[in-house]
């Protein structure tokens, strides 16, 4: 019988920035994007083969690391120093250096036990806090960090930023550079500030908004579609009005899809219902002028792809569909980010996920961003995945390490799982949970 996974925290100390924060930085005002976002820690773990190849015994190496990890993220956090900060109301960040949490944990297990058949319940014990979405993690502090070193001299990198201050390409940028920093390669990753409440000014009325986001009960899943099945699946979708879909388009139109088919089979319903899909969508370069790539902050907003099936629901369709809302949305972006439009957007979002007759889904995708570059002087990841999937009907995509393929996670009710996994046209194209390794 495997023996039960256990992690014994060995240090939990605050971090605090090497050098303290010039006056002139104390202050972090959000913009009007960060103060609508709920009060959410996104959580990223890295996973590596191993932190040092030396034959050193495993306590002193994982003692060593943590040492170089706590003193590299002491330095990295000068350049972000609102993630050493804390929330004052829904206006801004104080600039405190009161520092961030930093975890050193032990896993009295292989690391190859977790990668090979990847547990959602498994990797929350990876993250600072099991409960790390919820608000009073939030209150408490803007980043926290968990290191994992296993009994064979693996290591995984747990990290949760709150989504008030970072998407998730800040969240990468800020990873990388903290890696650089710990590995001393040379490489360096320019930190664009930008000052998006010039941008997107924020709003008194938001003041007092503190959303908090509850973590739903729900069933979780994780599918993996290799390069040679997104080419089928591409292939199928493919249309006169989208000859050419992309990998994104096409995988989450079919998940898509077959979401909408297993909420009607667990409801019981005779009919499709209308469903509406949240996606998210990072605007650096949807901007004019555009914005660095790296630039750090809260750059992505959501468009909504909406469907009225009256008979069969077509991918080819919902590829379309998807294809005219992100146009639509590229050629009013600036617009739909003004006070009365974002307030029409989340009124009428949150309308519908109440809604009982309107299958509603959100997605994100963290395709392209380099998560799998992340080298912290032992080599790049082996997997990266999203530790938790917070509510229910989210769908999450992410490269496989390779590049070339997709994985994605997503969270329905128990009862409508059971009706999506045993979907025969998902299956043609995805694996369901297969080894990480």
């Amino acid at each position: 019988m495997d023996k039960e996974i256990k992690v014994e925290v060995i240090r939990n100390e605050p971090v605090k920035p090497s050098t303290p924060t010039p006056n002139h930085l104390r202050s972090y005002r959000f913009s009007l994007v960060d103060q609508i976002l709920p009060v959410y820690h996104t959580p990223v773990v890295l996973f590596y083969s191993s932190s040092n190849p030396s034959t050193d015994e495993p306590h002193t190496i994982a003692s060593q690391t943590s040492q170089l990890l706590r003193k590299s993220l002491s330095q990295t956090l000068t350049k972000f120093p609102q993630f050493a900060g804390r929330i004052r109301e829904n206006l801004s960040v104080e600039c405190n250096d009161e520092g961030a949490d930093f975890i050193e944990a032990r896993i009295n297990t292989p690391l190859s036990k977790i990668l090979k058949k990847p547990d959602s319940e498994t990797i929350k014990l990876l993250i600072p806090k099991s409960n790390a979405t919820k608000y009073e993690v939030a209150a408490a502090c803007m980043l926290a960090v968990q290191a994992n070193f296993f009994e064979c001299g693996g290591i995984a990198i747990g990290v949760c930023l709150s989504h008030k201050l970072a998407d998730a390409s800040t969240l990468c940028t800020f990873i990388n550079s903290w890696a650089e920093t710990t590995s001393e390669s040379g490489i360096k990753f320019e930190i664009p500030q930008l000052d998006s409440s010039s941008l997107f000014p924020p709003h008194d009325s938001l003041a007092s908004r503190q959303s908090p986001v509850e973590v739903e009960e729900s069933a979780v899943t994780r599918l993996v579609f290799d390069a040679s099945r997104i080419a089928a699946l591409k292939s199928k979708v493919g249309s006169a009005m989208v000859k050419n879909p992309t990998r994104v388009e096409a995988v989450m139109a079919l998940i898509w899809k077959c979401g909408m088919e297993a909420k009607r089979s667990s409801s019981g319903r005779d009919h499709h219902c209308s469903s509406v899909m949240y996606e998210s969508v990072n605007i650096r370069k949807r901007l004019v002028p555009n914005l660095p790539e790296n630039s750090v902050g809260n750059l992505a907003w959501t468009y909504a792809v909406k469907i009225e099936p009256e008979n069969e629901i077509e991918l080819q369709e919902l590829v379309s569909l998807h294809r005219k809302a992100i146009g639509e949305f590229i050629e009013s972006c600036e617009e739909r980010l003004r006070w009365e439009a974002t307030c029409r957007h989340t009124s009428e979002m949150n309308d519908f996920i109440k809604s009982g007759d309107i299958d509603t889904f959100m997605s994100t995708s963290w395709c392209r961003f380099p998560y799998y570059e992340v080298n912290f002087g032992w080599g790049k990841p082996i997997w990266v995945c999203m530790a938790t999937v917070p509510a229910k009907n989210l769908v999450f995509l992410i490269d496989t390490k390779d590049g070339d393929g997709i994985e994605a996670w997503l969270a329905l009710s128990a009862e409508e799982m059971t009706f999506f996994e045993r979907n025969q046209e998902l299956l043609a194209f995805a694996s369901l949970n297969p080894s990480a390794i």
